[in-house]
Formats: structure tokens, sequence, C-alpha cells
């Protein structure tokens, strides 16, 4: 008895994202400098599965994450640039940055405007 059509063609699609996401990580690693985006990459693996119908995977989360990295890239990079030659202020920035989105992210949840989901939080 042969595996459904459905079946094999979602297992042939992760298996072409797996594939690709970890060319991605192989060329950002190598290119990029040194910068390893594996979550990243994995983000778009979910994606993939919120493709599939009756997965339990929403679109969303991994959307907002692989945003967030961009927009961050983008911040950081164009941050860089302008302080490198000060490194003790590009590390303070850095670091308060990383501190008001956490920071945000526990006013968030502690409110109940990002809820519990199977237990877990959403932030």
């Amino acid at each position: 008895m042969g595996v459904p059509v459905g079946v094999r063609w979602e297992v042939g699609a992760f298996l072409g994202l797996t594939a690709a996401t970890g060319l991605i990580d192989a060329v950002s690693y190598l290119k990029l400098g040194h910068t390893f985006v594996a979550n990243m990459t994995g983000n778009v693996v979910f994606l993939g599965f919120a493709a599939a119908p009756d997965s339990g995977f929403r679109f969303g989360p991994p959307l907002v994450a692989v945003a967030g990295f961009v927009l961050g890239s983008l911040g950081g990079g164009r941050a860089a640039r302008v302080l490198e030659a000060r490194p003790r202020r590009w590390l303070g920035i850095v670091f308060g940055a990383q501190a008001v989105v956490l920071w945000i992210c526990g006013l968030l949840v502690g409110l109940g405007v990002l809820g519990s989901r199977a237990g877990r939080r959403t932030c």
C-alpha cells in the first residue's frame, strides 16, 4: 500500500524547504560576516507547516519573527556602520535596545495582551 499523494507532496515540500534553508544558512555564514541565521530559516519551515491544511501551525508567529529579524538586521547594520569606531557606545545602544524589547514583551505578557497557548507564551 502506497503513501497518499498529499502526504508524499508534503514530505517532498518539507525536505525541499529543509535543503533550501540549509543552503541559506551556509551562504549567510560564509558570505555575511559569519552570521548564523538558523533560527530564522527554521521559521521558513514553520511557514511551510502552516501552509499544510490542518497542521495546527499558524502563519502569524513565524512571520512576525522573520519581520523582526529583518528590521533588526537593517537597523543593526546601519548603526554598526555609523558607530563602528565607538564600540562602547555601540554596545550600550545594542544592549539598551534589547532591554527595551524584552521589557515591552514582558509588559505585554503581564497585561495579558500576549496570552498563553497550550502552556507556552507567545513572546
